[in-house]
């Protein structure tokens, strides 16, 4: 069946505002700097440009560290752990710090473009007749973006369609007769939802567009460009006070308190945004200073890959309680993905369980180069 003609528009309608944060969304990679000698990579990631995904996220299996009683005997190099070692989770310190570390090491490539793949999906309240479901409708965004300003930026985009969340869900959609589209409705804060459009849930064909360097990524509501990400601190005191500066109070989709939309707009630093790996040491630094972080352990993101994981809480009268999580890769110190989830279902979020998925953003593929954008 053919897509329906406003499908992007009708998405955008009923994407809870929860998942919009004013501005654009930020991210973290190393960047695979194609002029560079091979294996050498880095990353990062757009807003305005590339809907702000969620965050990534999944099972727990316990990281480890070793910890050597001082009066113990040495365990032998390469030898089996003696009983003087116990084996403990990181915690969101050392997760943070040691990805730190990583990240300084990344040097910034060379490059007119910085060249972004990242995969984001949202859950929908979805019906069907009589029948209702939650799906998860997933794009998939490149994102070439112009270093000096002076070239219009480029998005290549592509929507992936929709599928059932849950077993129970797709058993719902059987049951409804495995119908091509769907009714979407915006949720209210009351917990119910608009009025609702027609969806295909098949996938539509890419689409490209273009935009001036201007305003790409945003500090809450403070619009920055590519060459305004290049120029912030690299030192975790002097990146709090240059993020502070564009605190207004918060409110919308942001914390009303200070070290809350530092945590927020700093994490973005992590894996939204495309800053240089020593900015995002920063970040790394900084976030390890704030209330409220705590350690996943061992996680893997939605594309299963496996990474040391954190998160924070927040929580709204218009969302209740939601988990941010986040997935870094433990040897390189870049973000593979952001994931949120629902502790406390409240307002948009009332019809949802306990550990529901929100939404999330996973990067593919970050580098810069000298190549022209695809038309």
């Amino acid at each position: 069946m053919r897509n329906h003609p406003d499908v992007m528009k009708s998405l955008a309608d009923a994407r809870p505002a929860r998942l919009d944060p004013p501005g654009p969304a930020p991210l973290p990679f190393v960047l695979t700097d194609v002029s560079a000698p091979a294996g050498r990579t880095r990353r990062f990631r757009a807003a305005a440009l590339i809907p702000a995904g969620g965050l990534a996220v999944a099972a727990v299996a316990a990281a480890v560290v070793v910890a050597v009683d001082p009066g113990g005997p040495a365990p032998t190099p390469g030898g089996p752990a003696t009983s003087a070692e116990a084996v403990r989770p990181l915690t969101a310190s050392e997760i943070l710090l040691a990805a730190a570390e990583r990240s300084s090491e990344d040097a910034s490539g060379t490059g007119r473009y910085l060249v972004v793949r990242a995969e984001s999906g949202s859950v929908l309240t979805v019906s069907s007749g009589t029948s209702t479901f939650e799906m998860t409708t997933r794009s998939s965004d490149e994102s070439w973006l112009s270093r000096s300003g002076r070239e219009p930026n480029r998005v290549i985009s592509q929507n992936l369609g929709m599928t059932p969340l849950t077993p129970a869900d797709a058993a719902a959609w059987r049951a409804a007769g495995s119908p091509e589209q769907v009714m979407v409705g915006k949720p209210l804060p009351t917990g119910e939802f608009g009025p609702g459009s027609p969806i295909s849930i098949s996938g539509g064909p890419q689409r490209s567009s273009s935009s001036d360097g201007a305003g790409i990524y945003a500090f809450g509501t403070t619009n920055v460009s590519v060459r305004d990400l290049e120029k912030l601190p690299t030192g975790a005191a002097a990146l709090r006070v240059a993020l502070l500066k564009h605190f207004d109070g918060g409110g919308g989709d942001l914390p009303t308190d200070r070290e809350q939309w530092l945590l927020r707009v700093a994490s973005s630093l992590i894996v939204d945004i495309p800053v240089s790996g020593p900015v995002r040491a920063a970040a790394f630094r900084l976030l390890a200073t704030l209330p409220g972080v705590r350690s996943l352990g061992e996680v893997a993101d939605q594309r299963g890959r496996m990474g040391q994981g954190f998160a924070f809480t927040s929580v709204s009268a218009a969302t209740g309680s939601i988990e941010h999580r986040f997935v870094v890769d433990a040897a390189t110190g870049r973000a593979l993905g952001e994931e949120s989830r629902v502790l406390r279902p409240a307002g948009t979020t009332a019809g949802l369980e306990p550990g529901s998925l929100v939404g999330y953003n996973v990067v593919l593929e970050q580098k810069t180069t000298d190549e022209t954008p695809p038309n």
